[in-house]
C-alpha cells in the first residue's frame, strides 16, 4: 500500500490527521492527502471558499518545494478516483460535519482584530491564528494583522520569499471576499508604524 500523510484544513490551520481517522472525511471540510508524487486536495460538497483556498495554497507550496515533480489533483466529494480510494482500502467514510472557516462574513456585527501566522515547514504551508500580542511575532515568519479595513503584512527578518509571497496572496484573498475597500500594508520587521503596534495588545 502506498504510504501517505493526510492533513485536515480546520479553522485556517493545517492539522495532521491521526492514523485511526485516515479514512474519515467531513463534507464541510477540506483535506490534503500527500502521497509523495501526488497531492490530492479533497473538497467536501459544503466546504467554504476559504478552506478550499488554504488547501490549494498548501498544495501549491508543497509542489514548489519539490521542484514541480508532484502532481496536484483536486478531488470533489462523490467524484473520488480509484487511485485516491485505493489509499484508504477502496472506500472512505464521509460525515455531515463542518468546522468554522477563517474568512469573516460581511454581516458580522463585531469587527474583531485578528493576527495570523504564515509559516512554511518542509512541504507544508501553515496559516493559522495566533494571539494578537507582540510576543507572538517571530523573525522567521510572516504575520497578517487583520484590522478589517486594513491588513498589515508583517515580514520577519528571517522569513522566506515563499512565506512573503503566500502572505500577499492570502491578504489579497481577504480583500476580494469583503465588502468595501481594504488596504493591504506590507511592513518589514523594524519598520513598524504606531498604528500597527497599537492594534496589538
Amino acid at each position: 500500500m502506498t504510504e501517505f500523510t493526510k492533513y485536515h484544513v480546520a479553522k485556517g490551520q493545517i492539522v495532521k490527521v491521526p492514523e485511526e481517522h485516515m479514512g474519515d472525511f467531513a463534507e464541510g471540510d477540506v483535506y490534503l492527502v500527500d502521497a509523495g508524487s501526488i497531492i490530492y486536495l479533497w473538497c467536501g460538497k459544503t466546504s467554504s471558499p476559504d478552506e478550499r483556498f488554504v488547501g490549494a495554497i498548501t498544495s501549491v507550496m508543497g509542489d514548489r518545494t519539490r521542484r514541480g515533480h508532484t502532481r496536484l489533483i483536486t478531488v470533489d466529494q462523490g467524484e473520488e478516483p480509484k487511485e485516491f480510494l485505493s489509499l484508504f482500502g477502496g472506500s472512505i467514510t464521509v460525515t455531515a460535519q463542518d468546522t468554522e472557516g477563517i474568512l469573516r462574513r460581511v454581516a458580522l456585527k463585531k469587527r474583531e482584530y485578528k493576527l495570523f501566522r504564515v509559516h512554511i515547514e518542509g512541504d507544508i504551508s501553515l496559516f493559522y491564528e495566533v494571539k494578537r500580542i507582540r510576543s507572538s511575532l517571530t523573525s522567521d515568519d510572516v504575520y497578517l494583522l487583520d484590522t478589517f479595513n486594513k491588513i498589515f503584512i508583517w515580514q520577519g527578518k528571517g522569513s522566506t520569499s515563499e512565506e512573503k509571497e503566500t502572505g500577499f496572496i492570502i491578504a489579497q484573498k481577504y480583500d476580494s471576499e469583503r465588502a468595501g475597500p481594504q488596504e493591504i500594508i506590507p511592513l518589514r520587521e523594524g519598520e513598524e508604524t504606531k498604528e500597527f503596534f497599537k492594534a496589538l495588545k
